[in-house]
């Protein structure tokens, strides 16, 4: 029954991502074609982030109250309401960009109250010795939807329309939303934690888990660096990159996207095959996966060769694979399956935050210093992350040493 719990949720989360990407498509896409303006077009995501971080924020206190999987198949099913609500009324509400923004808030205020709730699922349906096997395929299989989402979709939404199109997204939720039910049926019995003894302390419980554990607060530390890091990706950093110091076309852009989206579907095959050894290896792996990232984003930053750079975009993916996968086992293995939603509620808020602080650092940086600069100070970060990793694996063999004492 697990395994086969395991597969519904599998097939849950590949259609909640696939109609996630559509949806963000489809409503960027016409909010421009609109209004002609880049800047109310960024309010989509601007909004998006706002509205994920006040859920982030709080998260526990809805978890504190109600079942945690009963609560996220609540919020998925409204969600999904939500959906076939801006659907409907599309016709009517498609000329009022206020009101589509408003359908935008409501619908990510969902997404950032579920997100906790739908990483602290795969822990309670895989065995802990085949997380990283577990983890793989999951990441794999995602990075394989999304391409195929923002492949696709405007060419749909231009054969069938956007009406069309988000009644689509529409049977993906309603179809997500079953096969969740299904898969959290066979958890159902274990889904109340125990409830903090007042609002204050719901709140704290996740950031006290964060940096009370060792390799929790190691992880988390790496995973800060590491989002201000993953900021030099934007695309304006890479067009300026791409101009700059390739002194290529901005058909390069593309070329750079593919392959490192190449890169990671070989990371996450490449994962799946050494998921054996990484899981018995899992602080080893993550401390190589990013030493190896920082060299290669060292080595990118400096070059000059576009066809250089794309055969080292192609082993990032692999390096990035192998490290987020170890990282994302850490956390999970760290602390009780019942805390984990709370856990991740305080590490989503931080990371999220970060990212958010970096955009604007790393545009100041790069209009200074010129784009060179951001990425090697970005492979530096990446090294201070691999050298944490690195003091917890001697750490962790400290402490087997003393207990074998």
């Amino acid at each position: 029954m697990p395994r086969q719990s395991l597969s519904f949720y599998w097939i849950s989360k590949m259609c909640i991502t696939l109609a996630d990407v559509i949806y963000v498509m489809i409503l960027t896409t016409h909010i421009y074609m609109t209004t002609k303006s880049a800047t109310i077009t960024a309010l989509f995501p601007l909004l998006g982030v706002i509205a994920s971080l006040i859920a982030s924020t709080s998260a526990p206190l809805l978890m504190n109250r109600f079942p945690s999987y009963s609560l996220l198949f609540t919020l998925q099913g409204i969600k999904t309401f939500l959906l076939i609500l801006l659907t409907m009324l599309f016709p009517l509400l498609s000329s009022n960009i206020a009101i589509l923004l408003t359908f935008i808030i409501l619908v990510s205020l969902c997404s950032g109250w579920s997100s906790p709730l739908l990483y602290a699922v795969i822990p309670r349906l895989a065995p802990q010795e085949k997380l990283v096997k577990v983890n793989s395929v999951f990441s794999f299989s995602t990075q394989i939807v999304q391409a195929a989402a923002y492949s696709f979709t405007s060419v749909v939404v231009l054969l069938i329309g956007a009406t069309s199109t988000l009644i689509i997204n529409n049977i993906l939720m309603i179809f997500g939303c079953t096969t969740l039910y299904v898969s959290l049926h066979a958890i159902q019995t274990e889904q109340r934690a125990e409830k903090s003894p007042s609002k204050s302390a719901a709140l704290l419980e996740g950031w006290k888990l964060l940096f009370q554990h060792p390799a929790l607060r190691t992880v988390t530390y790496m995973d800060l660096i590491e989002a201000f890091a993953g900021t030099i990706w934007i695309g304006g950093i890479t067009m300026a990159y791409v101009t700059t110091a390739l002194h290529k076309g901005e058909e390069w852009w593309g070329y750079i996207n593919t392959s490192y989206y190449i890169g990671t579907l070989i990371g996450g095959v490449l994962a799946w095959r050494m998921s054996t050894y990484i899981q018995n290896n899992l602080i080893r792996s993550m401390a190589l996966g990013s030493l190896l990232f920082s060299v290669l984003t060292f080595l990118y930053g400096i070059t000059s060769n576009g066809f250089i750079a794309l055969f080292l975009c192609l082993l990032m993916g692999p390096a990035y694979q192998i490290r987020d996968i170890s990282q994302t086992t850490v956390l999970q293995s760290s602390v009780p399956p019942s805390l984990l939603s709370k856990m991740y509620t305080a590490h989503g808020t931080l990371t999220s935050a970060v990212s958010g602080l970096s955009i604007l650092s790393v545009g100041i940086i790069t209009d200074m210093f010129g784009v060179r600069t951001i990425y090697i100070i970005a492979a530096f970060l990446i090294l201070c992350s691999a050298c944490l990793s690195f003091m917890l694996l001697k750490h962790t063999k400290q402490q087997e040493k003393d207990v074998s004492l």
